[in-house]
């Protein structure tokens, strides 16, 4: 199988590249489980952007940096903090259903390193939300096709590039997709911890398939632990 553009990852990076890379060729998005199983499905928190009245990007990035204590890529945080409010309205035009004051406007929260309201929340589950939005998205695009319950065990590398990857399916078959582009969209690493609220899906998959096949990585050693679960014995860990 061939395509012009393949994801490997269905949470909120691998769906909004394949919104973005529709209308230039053919895109194929790979999951590991089901459609809505991914970190971001997860995520109770809110999104954060300068979308208030007293707030602008420039005090955004000042507050990341704050945060940061000397951590943070200036250059990363510029591209948050400028390029963040047009995608949140973007979500908003395409129905994501972000919570509101009574007089209509957004209600914005206040949370830590936070010096004004900026914080977006639909109920407690924000990132399923955001994951609804973009699903129902993706799923109206005819040049994208979804293929679930696929394992991707392998980048393939011709010539020093990626040409594509191999995955297992449901059944165990072995299959090939090769693509002008390869995209590693697949979250982070939580379950190699014996102790994490992340789903069973994030086992580090991405990194790994990156690494074997000839990429540089980084940063590793940060890994975002949430400071409170419930522990039950035989359950997994949930906030």
């Amino acid at each position: 199988m061939d395509t012009d553009f393949l994801i490997v990852g269905g949470g909120i990076a691998g769906l909004r590249a394949a919104i973005g890379l529709a209308p230039a060729g053919r895109v194929i998005v790979l999951t590991k489980a089901n459609s809505e199983e991914s970190n971001t499905g997860y995520a109770q928190g809110g999104i954060a952007a300068a979308v208030g009245d007293d707030d602008s990007p420039a005090l955004h990035a000042e507050d990341t940096l704050r945060a940061g204590d000397g951590l943070c890529d200036a250059a990363a945080v510029r591209v948050l903090v400028e390029e963040g409010p047009g995608y949140v309205r973007e979500l908003i035009e395409w129905g994501a259903a972000f919570e509101r004051d009574e007089s209509g406007r957004l209600a914005l929260g206040r949370e830590a390193a936070h010096s004004v309201r900026r914080v977006l929340h639909a109920g407690d589950a924000t990132g399923s939300e955001i994951g609804r939005v973009l699903w129902q998205r993706v799923s109206a695009l005819a040049s994208v096709t979804t293929i679930t319950h696929a394992l991707v065990t392998e980048v393939l590398v011709e010539g020093g590039r990626a040409a594509g990857v191999a995955y297992f399916d449901r059944a165990g078959d072995r299959h090939e997709i090769r693509a002008a582009r390869t995209l590693l969209a697949t979250g982070g690493a939580g379950r190699v911890f014996r102790e994490t609220t992340n789903p069973a899906v994030a086992t580090g998959d991405g990194v790994s398939l990156a690494y074997h096949a000839g990429a540089r990585v980084a940063d590793l050693e940060f890994v975002q632990f949430h400071p409170t679960a419930l522990k039950l014995p035989g359950a997994p860990r949930f906030l």
